[in-house]
């Protein structure tokens, strides 16, 4: 198998490779670059998502943080990442319903839906 990763070396302050430390070891990563790739991975994830999705950032409390965790851990979604997304979608058709059927539309999966009054996107 032929290595096609390059070697990039990077220096970080003491304290954020302590924080690193603490990462791989609480989620078992074999090593300290694979903890960093990992970041890497998210990050660009966030950041250069697929085309057809929309990634949104939402800071929780600790405490709607921990209800969710929970919510979780006893097994009512697979992960807190889908039990934001089905509330999302669960509020949003709620609320289309109670707007009723004027601001409605159909429209294909994942296609933007323009407000009433503004042209389409």
């Amino acid at each position: 198998m032929v290595d096609t990763s390059e070697r990039v070396t990077v220096r970080i302050p003491q304290e954020l490779l302590e924080k690193l430390k603490q990462i791989q070891q609480s989620k078992g990563t074999p090593t300290i670059s694979d903890t960093i790739r990992e970041g890497l991975d998210q990050y660009i994830e966030l950041n250069l998502p697929p085309q057809n999705i929309r990634k949104v950032v939402v800071e929780l409390s600790r405490q709607d943080n921990n209800r969710l965790e929970e919510f979780v851990r006893e097994g009512n979604s697979v992960s807190v990442d889908d039990a934001v997304r089905s509330a999302v979608r669960e509020y949003i058709r709620s609320r289309l319903e109670q707007l009723g059927p004027s601001v409605r539309t159909h429209r294909r999966e994942g296609e933007p839906v323009a407000a009433e009054g503004s042209p389409p996107p």
